[in-house]
């Protein structure tokens, strides 16, 4: 598929404006896999799983069957940061130099800088300093013997029960999902082990809530908790920590002390539900994470859909198509594993099956206005800042730009005036978002 350098977000006549499709590809080219690094749809992604921001807007993204972790810019200019790609191992090392396996989710310190990955195929935690140096921070890096995942005619093994300890001692298995809590703590779904663990600084490790290798559904504290296959989770504004609590279809909510609650879905009911929290339903949620306006957005796999939980409990539909609407949307999205907002409330997402990693706009409204019997037209919109735009206006011979060079936002509204053409006569507009 031809990838186009722009993005058009929005048409409208001289006197509204009409919103369409509220997903721009970042990078990456529609069901298109391969690992190349480049400017927004020039880059090929492998299935993009976790991912996470920095304060400058940059990306990191876990390129889950490239075994390797990406950078996407604040211009979108795609680089591998770690790994090599399609050369799955367990080496520590440099850039290219290290080795991962199916990595599946990275989180970020906001203080230091540092990226740690959940290298979910070699059981591991793994740590990247500002300088691309890549450790083991905690589990047993490349011993095959931890774990057999052969579900053919051998039995499929856990790690040992005594799978807490310190940094090497310490035992995963299939670690999905990792947050890091301004505590200092990092957290981490150790999906196969249908368990939460925390990792101090010094790298302990201990469980805190699940017993390894029993799954089910139950509320309690500690070891009297139960999961099914725990994937994404974040920090709250409260503290507790939120969990998508994957193959149970719910929400389960963890105080630092252990205790868990399902705070939204029902493990034994799945569903296209949205309404009040506790009366929604989902179908494999793999993902949530903090918006700004309070609340989360959740991922939510199945349904290939985003969902918006707001401050006050409510599940409304964020992005993506609707599951009871027929037909489906060509350009919805595919098995969505992670994303992120950004300040605005604009969100990325990794869309894992369509091979790319998208935005979706948490509003955009678009104002246009003559002033008075001239052709001059006054646009302003809602912007993301730091990007460029350029105004285009349908003429005789199609699409063309306005008579203004592209735009940069500063700010969260742009605005800008121009005379329309004597040849332009449809009073037709768009704005297109550039540099992806």
């Amino acid at each position: 598929m031809k990838w186009l350098p722009y993005i058009t977000l929005v048409l409208a006549t001289c006197q509204t404006g009409l919103g369409v499709d509220r997903f721009a590809p970042v990078s990456g080219v529609t069901g298109e896999a391969g690992h190349r690094d480049g400017n927004g749809g020039q880059s090929l992604f492998n299935d993009p799983l976790g991912m996470a921001r920095d304060a400058a807007g940059n990306l990191y993204v876990c390129d889950g069957r490239s075994h390797v972790i990406r950078k996407i810019s604040v211009t979108g200019v795609v680089t591998t940061l770690a790994g090599s790609p399609g050369e799955p191992g367990a080496v520590d090392g440099v850039g290219s130099a290290a080795r991962f396996q199916f990595p599946t989710d990275i989180a970020l310190s906001t203080a230091s800088g540092t990226l740690y990955v959940a290298d979910s195929g070699n059981h591991c935690i793994r740590k990247i300093t500002s300088n691309g140096t890549v450790s083991t921070l905690a589990g047993d890096l490349g011993d095959a013997d931890d774990i057999t995942t052969n579900y053919g005619t051998a039995a499929y093994t856990i790690v040992p029960p005594s799978i807490d300890g310190k940094g090497p001692n310490a035992r995963f298995n299939s670690p999905a999902g990792i947050t890091y809590a301004s505590t200092g703590y990092l957290y981490v779904s150790d999906t196969g082990n249908q368990t939460i663990r925390r990792i101090d600084a010094n790298a302990n490790v201990v469980t805190i809530a699940g017993s390894p290798g029993v799954w089910g559904s139950a509320d309690g504290s500690g070891t009297a908790a139960r999961f099914c296959s725990p994937q994404g989770l974040c920090v709250g504004a409260d503290g507790n920590l939120y969990i998508a609590d994957t193959l149970n279809h719910a929400i389960r909510c963890m105080t630092p002390a252990g205790a868990v609650t399902t705070w939204s879905g029902n493990s034994s009911e799945t569903g296209t539900t949205t309404g009040p929290r506790l009366a929604a339903r989902y179908y494999e949620p793999t993902d949530i994470t903090p918006h700004p306006e309070g609340g989360f957005i959740i991922c939510d796999s199945y349904r290939n859909s985003l969902l918006r939980v707001n401050g006050a409990g409510m599940v409304s539909l964020f992005a993506g198509s609707d599951p009871g609407s027929l037909p489906a949307d060509p350009n919805g999205l595919s098995g969505p594993s992670s994303a992120v907002s950004d300040p605005s409330g604009n969100v990325y997402v990794a869309d894992t099956f369509n091979q790319e990693v998208r935005l979706t706009l948490a509003k955009f409204d678009l104002s246009i206005a003559m002033n008075g019997t001239t052709r001059q037209v006054t646009l302003s919109w809602d912007s993301i800042a730091g990007r460029d735009y350029q105004v285009q206006i349908l003429g005789p011979q199609g699409w063309e730009s306005a008579p203004i060079p592209p735009l940069r936002a500063t700010t969260e509204r742009t605005y800008t005036n121009f005379v329309a053409p004597a040849n332009q006569e449809s009073g037709l507009y768009r704005i297109l978002l550039l540099g992806f």
